[in-house]
């Protein structure tokens, strides 16, 4: 189960990356008010969109943390890459945004770990202070 989470991870990474890449003018644009509402919402689709791929990769009760961090896991390591070479790999965006980019994408990644934990269950028995 979590080399499937982890491929779905790495899919969910690469489209995010090809929206980043060719759409990224669009998503950091230069007003305050509108990187906060990004800043805001993709935690809000990322806690969704693990929620949709838990349910299609049929996690069983109790393991949702463990296929969250799959999930997230490939993307932070490989996002390690496309921060230190932002430049290269976003000519188009201001390469000032990396520090941007990398917080955005540890909220993101945040957000992928909290859904896993909030949608475990954990049977009673296990469940110790």
């Amino acid at each position: 189960m979590i080399i499937r989470a982890a491929i779905a991870g790495f899919v969910l990474w690469l489209i995010a990356m090809l929206a980043f890449r060719f759409a990224g003018t669009y998503f950091f644009y230069p007003d305050e008010r509108l990187l906060l509402g990004l800043f805001i919402a993709a935690p809000i689709v990322m806690i969704a969109a693990t929620w949709a791929l838990m349910k299609a990769l049929n996690v069983a009760p109790g393991d949702q943390a463990e296929a969250a961090i799959g999930i997230a896991l490939p993307g932070m390591m490989l996002d390690v890459f496309a921060v230190r070479e932002f430049s290269i790999v976003f000519p188009d965006l201001d390469p000032t945004l990396d520090a941007t980019f990398g917080a955005l994408m540890l909220a993101s990644y945040a957000a992928i770990v909290f859904a896993g934990i909030l949608f475990t269950r954990i049977a009673p028995q296990d469940e110790r202070l």
